[in-house]
């Protein structure tokens, strides 16, 4: 027996190192949350999966507002741990059945499956409403406040992951634009 299970040893090892190894390549270290290379493999299924249950799906894109600012003026330790926290506050006010993704520096997007565009926009309107009132303290004690742009896009049945993401990201920029 003890030759037995020390022949199992080794492959039971490296299999729960591959696995361990395989989640962290889809998360985003920094926040735990998922990385782009989730969006990008799970937003065409999610697309698929709508049309044929005949779902809505709605596209969040969500940007930081001036986050280089907030890098320059507090240091990165505290740009970090305001990405922690925005990251922290869409994850708990989204549906475990949303996903949540880090797309890049200070830009994260949230696929809602099954949620037409009014519901899209309430959420919208409720992160921005919540990071608005989200607040750090540097080391010296000023206080750090955060905004940020949103912008949603819904699946039209021209829509691919890519146009989709195209619609969602001008949004975002508008968004910017009008303040």
């Amino acid at each position: 027996i003890e030759n037995l299970l020390s022949t199992l040893t080794y492959p039971l090892r490296n299999a729960l190192q591959f696995r361990d190894v395989a989640q962290a390549a889809l998360r985003d270290p920094l926040t735990g949350v998922n990385n782009r290379a989730v969006l990008d493999q799970s937003l065409p299924r999610e697309i698929g999966l709508a049309r044929r249950n005949g779902m809505p799906l709605s596209l969040l894109m969500l940007d930081i507002d001036h986050f280089k600012n907030i890098n320059d003026t507090y240091g990165h330790s505290i740009g970090d741990t305001v990405i922690q926290g925005i990251a922290k506050a869409i994850s708990a006010a989204v549906r475990d059945s949303d996903l949540v993704c880090r797309y890049g520096g200070e830009e994260f997007s949230v696929v809602l499956n099954n949620c037409q565009r009014d519901g899209a926009v309430m959420l919208a309107e409720r992160l921005r409403r919540l990071i608005s009132g989200f607040e750090c303290q540097d080391g010296d004690g000023n206080i750090v406040r955060v905004t940020a742009s949103i912008g949603v896009a819904c699946l039209t049945a021209e829509d691919d992951a890519l146009s989709l993401s195209k619609r969602a990201d001008q949004a975002l920029y508008t968004a910017k634009a009008n303040g």
